[in-house]
């Protein structure tokens, strides 16, 4: 390490004065200098604080920036009583670093923050439902609405109306204002906060105090998808998408269709009943096809002569197939064991009340890799290999017949 920076871990943290948020006077910059003012070290990494940042801190439901300290990279950002920490697994070799953020990152959760800003004010509005909670996921943006049951037509409403101060591109304001002058907003959520306070205001869409990143304009968002809503602790939690991520959810959508139509040979307006009249003619085929069962269980159950235990592996027959034949011969014997090396499985029941059926596929199964299990009286498992169920069998006959 460079004697340069080693001052830098003797600072006393509480003299220093809050970090510049280069992000809120303009979260488009995507490179700064800054000074290291101190550097703390934590296990295998170390935490750096600059006099000023580009790195949004992870909070308000927003994850942190990622990005670069002279090349090296920064793996997470937190605040602490207005000092931002940057965390590197390694140090630059002088006070004098040249900061960059992944911008892509940015601006995706820009994109988010914003649509989830515009669609909890609508909710508000045409609901008075209130937003109680918010975080952006790596594969969803959810809201918890104060509304129990929000239905499929609340729902569209509310992603319509949100869509269309979208399209309509309405200006995003960022204030600092204090608790005086915060009375000139109407702001949807109260707040504690008496100075410095962050106003983001959308036009007619929303205005609400937040310490995130957002777009300068709606039109950025691009497009709201709502993807699902489900219950939530007496509440409504809605899964969201915006911009790139409601492109790219599209696309992906779009594909499994175009799928979809080559596979069913019927267009997008039709493939809902192909799926339809395909489920109906499998059940059709189970049925048959479970009567076929049952008869040859039948068969092969009037050959099997009767015995105090009666077991069998079978290499031609299927395992629903034997669950029939297991009922049959349960008549004329007192504990039934069948497998199959078509399908790996294998069942046992009793009625001896001396074996523990259950306890011995518990503790041996898996030696000869194995899963399943059962109760005292029945058991049922499922094998890798052809090999490993003949073992098994092997095992469990010996348990048995003694």
């Amino acid at each position: 390490m460079n004697n340069e920076l080693n001052d830098f871990f003797e600072v006393d943290i509480a003299t220093l004065n809050p970090t510049n948020k280069l992000y809120y006077f303009n979260p488009y910059m995507i490179e700064a200098s800054s000074n290291i003012v101190a550097i703390l070290k934590d296990k295998d990494f170390y935490k750096i604080v600059l006099d000023e940042t580009l790195f949004y801190p992870e909070g308000g439901g927003q994850p942190s920036d990622r990005g670069e300290i002279e090349e090296i990279p920064v793996f997470d950002v937190k605040e602490k009583d207005g000092i931002v920490y940057h965390y590197v697994n390694e140090l630059p070799k002088s006070s004098k670093v040249k900061c960059k953020i992944d911008f892509h990152r940015r601006f995706d959760f820009m994109q988010q923050h914003s649509g989830e800003h515009a669609l909890s004010g609508v909710i508000l509005k045409l609901f008075g439902g209130a937003n109680k909670g918010f975080h952006i996921g790596e594969q969803f943006v959810t809201i918890d609405i104060n509304i129990k049951d929000m239905t499929e037509e609340m729902l569209t409403e509310a992603e319509k109306e949100t869509n269309r101060y979208i399209f309509e591109n309405q200006k995003v304001d960022q204030i600092v204002t204090d608790t005086e002058g915060l009375k000139a907003y109407p702001i949807r959520k109260e707040i504690t906060a008496e100075e410095d306070i962050r106003v983001v205001s959308m036009g007619e869409a929303d205005c609400c105090a937040c310490c995130g990143t957002h777009v300068r304009n709606l039109g950025e968002v691009g497009i709201i998808k709502i993807i699902k809503a489900e219950s939530y602790k007496g509440m409504t939690r809605i899964s969201f998408l915006c911009g790139y991520r409601a492109l790219n959810d599209y696309r992906e959508k779009n594909d499994i269709i175009k799928s979809l139509k080559k596979e069913l040979s019927a267009e997008e307006s039709m493939i809902l009943t192909k799926v339809q009249k395909q489920r109906e003619d499998i059940s059709a085929l189970k049925k048959q096809s479970d009567i076929i069962r049952k008869d040859l269980a039948k068969n092969i159950s009037l050959n099997i002569k009767a015995d105090e235990t009666i077991a069998l592996i079978f290499d031609d027959i299927d395992f629903p197939t034997l669950a029939h034949i297991e009922s049959i011969l349960l008549e004329k014997s007192n504990t039934v064991i069948l497998a199959t090396t078509i399908d790996n499985k294998i069942t046992a029941v009793t009625k001896n009340d001396a074996i523990n059926l259950g306890q011995f596929f518990k503790s041996n199964i898996k030696t000869y890799n194995g899963k399943g299990g059962g109760s005292k009286d029945k058991a049922q498992g499922s094998f890798e290999t052809k090999e490993d169920i003949i073992a098994f069998y092997t095992s469990l006959m010996s348990e048995v017949v003694k």
